[in-house]
């Protein structure tokens, strides 16, 4: 059996935009590159990088794949909150989780573990 590493690439008409929002939401940190990009971290080094691809093209429908990032209870208004300080938006708040999308309205819940 092989094991198997991922990164995630984010489709981005401005990465700079996009970078302190997903910085924030999954509680990363900045890492250079050897070729001079920047990518976002685990600060454990367990979780996988995510960088972020500038593409001309704007976002036109629906994701048909978000990441559902587990918060504690306190954590969610909180965090939400600084995201939408980043100039995300919320989208739909529940019980066990809130629905938000990031500057370039990409989507990810908080949700309440």
């Amino acid at each position: 059996m092989t094991s198997r590493n991922f990164e995630i690439c984010v489709d981005a008409n401005d990465p700079d935009l996009l970078r302190p929002f997903w910085r924030t939401a999954l509680g990363y940190v900045d890492e250079r590159t050897p070729e001079g990009a920047l990518d976002l971290v685990d600060p454990q080094g367990n979780r996988p990088t995510v960088w972020f691809q500038t593409v001309p093209e704007t976002k036109t429908a629906k994701n048909r794949l978000h990441l559902d990032i587990r918060v504690t209870p306190e954590e969610r208004d909180r965090i939400a909150a600084e995201l939408v300080a980043l100039g995300g938006t919320v989208v739909a708040v529940h019980a066990r989780f809130t629905t938000l999308t990031d500057p370039e309205g990409n989507e990810l819940c908080l949700t309440a573990h």
